[in-house]
């Protein structure tokens, strides 16, 4: 045991110093005695009797890099069967939502350059494999939705090549009329450089847009003849079973242009539910919270990533980070009441989606300076916002990840011995080729104070009441103790009242409930294993502390 601690102390510094961080808090990866465990498996049991979530769009979704999941053939590289081997585990955890990052053939790994819309990349399987995967979705209840890149298409998709090619032929003087080829009217070609533009290989004097990458040109979304083309891949993949999509890029479909891209947005939404009514659609708008409100919500669109709350610089990091400051802590359910009015206000159907990062950002390890206790306490945060819940894969487990994309996207680590799927890093990944220092996903099954069980904890309460996920928020400012910032959910005729102590002093923070004697304690979670209980009309909730109450029946 003290040859496999210093391994593993020596292993965390050499990560925190790729991650820029120091942990403040160790983790609890050792084995805790089986009647911890028993206790855990007893507490999820209890609240599995609470309730239900409804089979509707609330979901708590799973995002997978499918490259670097599982490997279910040994080839080093994620793939649909590895994904299949591992919804039990999905189920386990209290995952009822997949989205599946880009499963298309392409010609680099992240796939964002998509070469057939209709087809899988032989890297991840074939579509025997996504059927597969769909039918045992289904069997377990998970939705699936797949990333839908349309703002632009892979280099070598057949729509670009036929392009260019006509373009080839007019240099030529073999073509007459530009509108002889409708694929010419896919992108957006000039007859100059322009900034974003590149040039087409083999061409005199035509470039095409391509704002992210040469490998990626821009489609045109002016272009009635490409927008049926969208509209047939997305009735494709719908007749496919798949419950959604999430829009990739939707704020660059006309870069600059706001107004376009509330179109095209509505647009989608408009297409997707006339294929299939409760098709779930949820976008990639990176912006702040005025234009998300005034804007993009007005797009009538399902869903919008709620930026303004995360990533490094939302609302939800700086709050968990500001421990210790009552007022910035006291702010959290009044910021969430005031999104939830703005939101929907512009959009009565919208449904939030909140995360606490994907693929493009760092992940919440780095953003809490490696302290588990931080990012416990973010996790319930996130988990108890009402709308759809996004999780980054590995979150569950404290993975890091930063810097360049593909460190953002490391390895699922399944267990220490890297032997149950675990996959390569992807290309150019800078992170070591070893664990991670909250420890593997075996290791934490073990511990009832891991970061993993406490997801586990989170999710049963999450998906055990509907009212947390479908809930209207107002601030209980009443039950405001120290850094306690308290919230009211209602939905329909449920109700309840979420209490977060969002601090690290030891001291704890005791809350008065003699006003709220017709209430009931159903649900708590512990950061630190100190319980939150109640001592008479007494709240005790100790740091980082999380409390659910509902009313007495």
């Amino acid at each position: 045991m003290a040859r496999h601690l210093k391994k593993l102390l020596c292993f965390v510094l050499v990560v925190m110093m790729l991650v820029g961080c120091t942990p403040t808090s160790s983790p609890t990866t050792e084995p805790t005695e089986p009647d911890e465990l028993a206790l855990l498996e007893e507490r999820l049991a209890q609240y599995a009797q609470l309730g239900t979530s409804p089979d509707d769009n609330y979901r708590t979704w799973y995002e997978i890099f499918v490259y670097s999941f599982c490997d279910s053939n040994g080839d080093g590289i994620g793939d649909l069967q590895g994904v299949i081997s591992k919804l039990d585990y999905l189920e386990e955890l209290g995952i009822n939502g997949i989205w599946l990052m880009p499963i298309h053939p392409s010609n680099s790994y992240h796939k964002y350059d998509v070469n057939d819309y209709y087809g899988i990349d032989p890297q991840y399987g074939t579509m025997e494999d996504f059927d597969a995967l769909m039918a045992e979705c289904e069997k377990r209840d998970i939705h699936v939705i797949l990333d839908l890149v349309v703002n632009h298409s892979g280099y070598n998709n057949t729509w670009f090549t036929q392009a260019c090619e006509y373009i080839r032929g007019l240099d030529a003087g073999e073509l007459g009329n530009v509108e002889d080829c409708k694929y010419f009217g896919y992108y957006n070609f000039a007859t100059e450089a322009k900034t974003g533009y590149s040039k087409v290989s083999g061409s005199k004097n035509y470039y095409y847009e391509c704002q992210f990458s040469t490998a990626m040109p821009d489609l045109n979304w002016a272009s009635e003849d490409m927008r049926q083309d969208v509209k047939a891949v997305m009735e494709f993949w719908l007749n496919k079973g798949v419950a959604g999509f999430r829009v990739d890029a939707a704020k660059e479909f006309y870069t600059g242009a706001v107004s376009k891209n509330v179109e095209v947005l509505n647009w989608l939404q408009q297409t997707a539910t006339s294929i299939k009514p409760d098709a779930y659609m949820v976008a990639e708008v990176w912006e702040n919270s005025h234009v998300i409100i005034s804007s993009y919500y007005e797009s009538g669109f399902t869903s919008i990533f709620n930026y303004p709350f995360g990533n490094s610089d939302g609302k939800l990091v700086k709050v968990v980070n500001g421990r210790g400051n009552s007022s910035m802590v006291n702010s959290w359910a009044t910021a969430l009441q005031t999104a939830n009015k703005a939101y929907s206000e512009n959009n009565p159907n919208y449904i939030d989606a909140p995360f606490l990062s994907n693929h493009d950002v760092g992940r919440i390890y780095g953003f809490v300076s490696g302290d588990e206790l931080r990012i416990k306490m973010a996790a319930a945060m996130n988990i108890f916002m009402s709308g759809s819940v996004f999780i980054y894969y590995g979150e569950e487990i404290g993975m890091p990840g930063s810097g360049n994309d593909p460190s953002k996207r490391a390895p699922m680590y399944w267990n220490a011995e890297r032997n149950n799927g675990t996959t390569n890093l992807p290309p150019e990944c800078s992170l070591p080729d070893v664990g991670y220092p909250m420890g593997s996903l075996v290791e934490q099954q073990q511990n009832a104070s891991s970061v993993y069980n406490y997801y586990r904890e989170a999710i049963a309460i999450r998906n055990a009441l509907p009212v947390i996920s479908h809930g209207a928020i107002t601030a209980e400012t009443a039950l405001n103790v120290g850094c306690v910032s308290a919230m009211r959910k209602t939905w329909n005729d449920e109700e309840c009242i979420i209490l977060m102590n969002i601090d690290d002093d030891t001291a704890g923070a005791k809350v008065d409930l003699s006003a709220y004697a017709d209430w009931k304690l159903v649900a708590t979670l512990s950061a630190n294993g100190e319980s939150v209980a109640m001592d008479g009309t007494t709240l005790n909730m100790p740091a980082y502390g999380v409390a659910v109450l509902v009313p007495s029946k």
